[in-house]
């Protein structure tokens, strides 16, 4: 406790002493932080900074998240980092992209950010004022219209950090902030907009594709099953069990390709009624293990399947997305009042996600939950009440049904009366009586007065 109180205060004093010698030290950097300030001040224990090679950080880096991410979430990170630094590694080289329709040749893509990478030979030379002026320019330039983008950056660049720090031993040069990319604030992201098909639209959407069979059973997938596109692109035949009625997301090898669920977790979408009825209409070609293959029988690539819908839906002037497909699936559970824990388990997202997207559907069907109650007809409703309680006990009697001590209604069958007449109750000591009155009136008179003076006797 007394070595870090003492080096908090020998913090405070280096950044005191800076504001004073600003102007006359040599090497600030960009926070207004220079080494010099941290002498001057003493700092005990304040290693000097590392001085680590850019481009080897970044191979390493990037070999790091290939070996734990997934193939989509590392091509993602990697892109990510080719925006900020450029193509200065081969991890993080630019591919080039496949023969163009016409075409037999590559053509190389093209760096969109060309002279706007930040340039620094080393790690430490990446400070937390270089990433806010990137983001900043980028968000003004209008190349990232979303704050999403820009938070994502700073998340990657975060991990970047923390995978130098462990590995490599990197030491910020300033003490302040030994991860530069923690000080980056993050930017307030918008509530999220779900936009769902109403069974019109739904009608609508798969009418417009019922020529092509492999991209209509795709999106009566999309929408009754709620699978993502790579879960969707990823389904082979045994996968789609239609006797048993269900669809298994689960995680596969074929050859050097590897997949698994976003969420790392397996799970099984029962199929309903309807979407068996298409299901059942359609047949996968044989030569294809994929359940949904491409023109050639390859597996679809996610990108490639959204082109070929969102062509389809042009044609037709429909504006959904296959993300608006999923989220119907979520939106028509959540209107029917299931709970948030099963959407999630059908969705393969967390609770708290479906929360997010779906909870402020729900409240849509629960008008009649929130009125209150009027003062002047509450005697009204408690008559109301009272009336209709004394008229279902009064029927249970004709049933001859005998409440229980906490209320409940003793177990009867009314198509097999005998069953449930157990000695001494209520029912049995009445069908009995009604047998004696029946015995007595064939008896005749001598056996009705006799019946009379045995019913005053037992009232």
């Amino acid at each position: 406790m007394a070595v870090w109180f003492r080096r908090s205060i020998c913090r405070r004093m280096a950044t005191s002493t800076y504001e004073k010698t600003a102007g006359k030290t040599h090497g600030a950097s960009d926070d207004g932080f220079t080494r010099t300030g941290v002498k001057q001040a003493g700092l005990d224990g304040y290693e000097s900074p590392s001085c680590l090679p850019l481009p080897e950080v970044l191979e390493g880096f990037c070999k790091h998240l290939r070996a734990r991410r997934t193939h989509r979430s590392y091509r993602g990170m990697r892109s990510r980092l080719r925006v900020f630094f450029g193509p200065i590694t081969p991890a993080l080289a630019i591919n080039s992209s496949g023969p163009e329709s016409g075409s037999s040749r590559c053509e190389p893509r093209r760096d969109r950010y060309v002279g706007h990478h930040v340039t620094a030979k080393h790690l430490e030379g990446i400070t937390p004022v270089m990433i806010e002026r990137f983001i900043a320019q980028r968000l003004e330039s209008g190349d990232w219209k979303a704050p999403k983008t820009a938070n994502s950056l700073r998340q990657v660049l975060h991990q970047l950090f923390e995978y130098a720090i462990k590995h490599h031993g990197f030491q910020s040069p300033d003490p302040r902030h030994p991860n530069p990319a923690k000080c980056v604030d993050q930017i307030p992201e918008a509530a999220p907009t779900i936009r769902s098909l109403t069974t019109e639209q739904i009608v609508e959407q798969l009418q417009a594709v019922r020529h092509d069979p492999v991209l209509h059973a795709a999106v009566a997938i999309f929408i009754y099953a709620g699978l993502r596109r790579s879960e969707v692109c990823w389904l082979s035949r045994e996968d789609v069990d239609l006797e048993k009625r269900l669809i298994r997301i689960e995680a596969k090898a074929r050859g050097l390709e590897k997949w698994q669920p976003k969420t790392r977790r397996n799970r099984a979408v029962p199929i309903s009624r309807t979407l068996a009825g298409i299901l059942c209409d359609y047949f996968t070609p044989g030569w294809s293990p994929w359940y949904l293959p491409s023109p050639r029988g390859k597996r679809w690539d996610p990108d490639n399947l959204s082109k070929r819908l969102r062509n389809l839906k042009q044609q037709a002037g429909l504006p959904w997305t296959c993300l608006d497909f999923r989220h119907t699936f979520g939106s028509q559970l959540a209107q029917k009042g299931l709970s948030l824990y099963k959407i999630s388990a059908l969705m393969g997202n967390s609770p708290e996600i479906c929360r997010r997207h779906y909870a402020a559907i729900i409240p849509e069907v629960m008008h009649e939950e929130v009125e209150f109650s009027d003062p002047g007809t509450e005697d009204c409703d408690a008559s109301e009440t009272k009336s209709l309680l004394q008229s279902l006990l009064a029927r249970l009697e004709e049933l001859g049904c005998e409440p229980r001590r906490h209320g409940s209604l003793r177990e009867s069958s009314v198509k097999n009366p005998e069953a449930s007449c157990e000695p001494h109750s209520s029912r049995y000591l009445a069908r009995k009586f009604a047998a004696r009155k029946a015995a007595a009136n064939e008896r005749g008179e001598e056996g009705q007065t006799a019946f009379s003076s045995e019913e005053r006797r037992l009232s």
